[in-house]
């Protein structure tokens, strides 16, 4: 026989997670809305703000990732498409359904641009501090600091990609036609250029003092060090 108080205990118990569980739908609902929000001011704001001054703007400013604003601004642009793909009304889908019905679209050129930017401000930052490094240690231990972080070459790989995935998109560029845009795919080729130089003159100055350092060494950890540096 069950316990009186185990019974009436359920019911109640099935109420209050379906009511919860109702409140959390809803506000991962609503968080869209808000989400393309955000991006439509933050896409505003980034007009606004210098050149090269968005992203410490941002980090001043704003209390959120750079990623997540990233993310908002790419709901924000894609509003339209969204609706289009949708079958709910934006009220009612969740952000990560939004983020799944543009994942497999073809990029803007706009989107391309975006992505180049982010890459080479990634990139700029880790130059940075490939620069303290070179300054604090003698080149065998800077070269060794900057491998094993891999932050800057990972970096600049990303940046690789993303200028090579604009240059196949090259009818992107011949079917533009506004001004701004235009100039903005010449300031940023120029500004990849470059700072692709930089990356060049840095892995070439890490791929000597590492194979100084390791001299014989055929190990594999030290192969990878080297052939990580050797082929930026």
């Amino acid at each position: 026989m069950d316990n009186p108080e185990t019974s009436n205990r359920l019911p109640v118990l099935a109420e209050e997670i379906n009511s919860e569980h109702a409140k959390c739908v809803a506000a991962m609902q609503q968080s869209l809305v808000h989400a393309m929000a955000t991006g439509d001011m933050l896409i505003e704001a980034k007009a606004l703000v210098a050149h090269g001054g968005w992203l410490p703007w941002l980090a001043q400013h704003c209390r959120m990732p750079k990623r997540t604003a990233q993310l908002y601004m790419r709901l924000a642009k894609h509003r339209a498409q969204i609706e289009l793909k949708s079958a709910d009304s934006l009220a009612l889908l969740t952000m990560d359904a939004a983020v799944d019905l543009i994942t497999n679209h073809r990029p803007s050129l706009v989107d391309l641009l975006d992505d180049i930017e982010a890459a080479l401000n990634d990139v700029d930052a880790a130059i940075v501090e490939c620069r303290k490094c070179n300054e604090a240690f003698d080149p065998e231990i800077a070269a060794l600091a900057v491998a094993y972080n891999g932050v800057f070459f990972d970096t600049a790989e990303t940046l690789q990609a993303r200028m090579r995935k604009l240059n196949n998109e090259q009818v992107l560029i011949d079917g533009e036609t506004d001004p701004a845009t235009l100039k903005r795919v010449t300031e940023l080729a120029d500004r990849g250029l470059t700072t692709s130089v930089t990356i060049r003159s840095f892995c070439i100055r890490y791929a000597g003092a590492l194979l100084k350092f390791f001299g014989q060494d055929e190990s594999a950890e030290a192969q990878a060090i080297l052939a990580l540096a050797q082929q930026r």
